[in-house]
C-alpha cells in the first residue's frame, strides 16, 4: 500500500483529491489536514509515502513546509492552481504537480510515476523551486533517471530528438541523455528561451550549435557534432528570419 497524506487548506480540494484516491486499491490516507503543522505531526506519526502538498497557504505556504525538514523522507506531489507559466518551473525540477482542478488520469500517472522512480525530493529541487518564487531565472533542468536526478545547464543542450514519448538531449560535450518525458513537455519548457528552435516535429535545435543550413524543400541544419536535421517546410521562413545575412 501507498501512504498517502493530503495537506491543502481548501476544503474542497481536500474532499476531491479524497474521492479519488479513494477508488485506487493501492493507496492508504493517513491525514487529510489544511494547515502544514498539521502535516508536520502526522508525517512524524504516520512517516507516508507521499505528500500531496498544495502551494500556496495562508501563514505557512508549501514550500515552508517543506524547509522545516533537514531530509525530506517522502514523496512530494504538489497540488496547484498556478498558471503555466508556474508548471514549467515544476516541469524543469522533475517533481511532479497535479493543477487544479486535478483531474483523476493525471493523479493515476503522477502515482504511476513514484512506481517506477520512487525518488525523494531533493534539497537543491526545492532550492530550485526557492529562485523561480523570487523571480529569478532557472538555467538548469533536472532530470529524472533511474538513478536519481541529473542536474544539466540549459545552454549546454545542443539538440533534442524525439523517440516514441522519450526525449533523447544530447550535449554539447556529446554525451545523452535518455528523458520519459515527450518532446512536447520539452518545448513547454524551452518555449520561452530564444537560443531553441523547433525545426521538426522531431527535433529541438540549439541555434547557437548550428554550423550550416543547406538549403533544399524545407532545408537541412547540420549542427557541431555532424547531425544532420531536416528543416520543415512550414519552419523555413521563420528559420531565415533569425539570422542577419551578409
Amino acid at each position: 500500500m501507498i501512504k498517502v497524506l493530503l495537506i491543502d487548506d481548501e476544503k474542497h480540494c481536500l474532499i476531491t483529491l479524497e474521492f479519488i484516491l479513494k477508488q485506487l486499491d493501492e493507496v492508504q490516507i493517513i491525514g487529510m489536514v489544511q494547515n502544514s503543522n498539521d502535516g508536520i505531526k502526522l508525517v512524524e506519526e504516520f512517516n507516508p509515502d507521499i505528500v500531496f502538498l498544495d502551494i500556496e497557504m495562508p501563514n505557512q505556504n508549501g514550500f515552508d513546509f517543506l524547509a522545516q525538514f533537514t531530509t525530506i523522507p517522502f514523496k512530494v506531489i504538489f497540488t496547484t492552481a498556478y498558471d503555466q507559466y508556474a508548471v514549467k518551473a515544476l516541469r524543469m525540477n522533475a517533481l511532479d504537480y497535479l493543477l487544479k482542478p486535478i483531474d483523476k488520469t493525471d493523479l493515476i500517472q503522477a502515482l504511476d510515476n513514484y512506481k517506477i522512480e520512487n525518488q525523494k525530493i531533493t534539497d537543491e529541487q526545492i532550492q530550485n523551486l526557492h529562485l523561480f518564487r523570487n523571480g529569478k531565472i532557472q538555467d538548469t533542468i533536472a532530470l529524472s533517471t533511474q538513478s536519481g536526478l541529473i542536474f544539466i545547464k540549459i545552454e549546454e543542450i545542443m539538440y533534442l530528438e524525439a523517440s516514441s514519448s522519450y526525449t533523447y538531449l544530447i550535449m554539447k560535450d556529446k554525451t545523452k541523455h535518455l528523458a520519459s518525458k515527450t518532446m512536447a513537455t520539452f518545448e513547454d519548457v524551452l518555449i520561452d528561451n530564444p537560443i531553441f528552435f523547433r525545426a521538426h516535429k522531431s527535433h529541438i535545435v540549439n541555434l547557437k550549435s548550428i554550423k550550416q543550413y543547406i538549403r533544399g524543400d524545407g532545408g537541412e541544419l547540420i549542427l557541431e557534432d555532424g547531425k544532420s536535421v531536416s528543416l520543415s517546410r512550414s519552419k523555413k521562413q521563420e528559420f531565415l528570419e533569425l539570422f542577419m545575412k551578409i
